[in-house]
């Protein structure tokens, strides 16, 4: 562990926390009454959207914007880069399913409210295809990959080609990434806290739509999910949908 990482720890318990499936590592820990996040990312995924350094750089960047995590402490080695961050009041979207809807559409209004005129960081398909082309070359995509709902890609190399064949024209706004019911805290009061930005940045408006309506549909229904798109006010882009599903397959 790096030195400044571990001074600041100063030998308190570390939990590991095993929500989630990115190669990071995410660990708890309470410094006097307060409870801290160490999370880490092994030095290969340093110019992919799981470097914590990024994740750092766009939580700083949406710092009275939106509701995120105050970073802490930043350090990277030779194994890897490390961020410490307060932990966010609130539970879990998850915890408040039967209110998702109407949840997650002020989520999603807060991040696509976000002025993106100088947002540095690049989301775009163009870029996290060629993510996704790095991690297949170095055998670091998600192995428990299922493209059972794909008829015709069989392979993680067929997806690939596929999602260049069909890549959209994209409405850029600022996106989250990942937008699902852990990643979203929320508190008595409503309001609304977001964790785990490592693939924020300018992307197609549909990237959190097909992710929420995903959510909805395996936590809840397809109903409900339905009634979300419904509420959206515009037309349901199913095409830009079922891209960014496909492209998540193998993160």
């Amino acid at each position: 562990m790096h030195l400044t990482i571990a001074q600041f720890i100063n030998g308190a318990v570390l939990q590991r926390d095993e929500v989630g499936e990115s190669p990071c590592e995410v660990h708890s820990f309470y410094r006097g009454e307060e409870l801290y996040f160490l999370k880490t990312s092994p030095a290969i995924y340093q110019a992919t959207t799981y470097s914590v350094l990024r994740e750092a750089a766009v939580l700083r960047w949406l710092a009275g914007k939106v509701n995120v995590p105050e970073v802490v402490l930043t350090a990277q080695d030779a194994q890897g880069e490390y961020m410490i961050t307060r932990a966010v009041p609130g539970v879990p979207l998850a915890e408040r399913i039967g209110d998702a809807p109407a949840l997650f559409a002020q989520a999603l209004r807060q991040m696509q409210s976000i002025d993106i005129a100088d947002c540095p960081f690049d989301s775009s398909a163009a870029m996290r295809l060629r993510e996704l082309e790095f991690l297949l070359n170095e055998g670091l995509i998600d192995e428990d990959y299922d493209l059972s709902d794909w008829p015709g890609l069989h392979t993680p190399q067929d997806l690939l080609a596929h999602l260049h064949a069909t890549m959209p024209d994209e409405d850029l706004v600022f996106s989250h990434g990942d937008l699902g019911d852990s990643n979203i805290f929320v508190t008595d009061t409503d309001e609304l806290y977001f964790i785990d930005l490592g693939r924020g940045g300018k992307a197609d408006r549909w990237l959190d739509i097909a992710f929420i309506h995903r959510n909805l549909r395996e936590e809840v229904n397809d109903a409900t999910a339905a009634r979300f798109l419904a509420a959206l006010g515009q037309p349901d882009a199913a095409a830009k949908r079922r891209f960014f599903e496909q492209l998540d397959e193998l993160f």
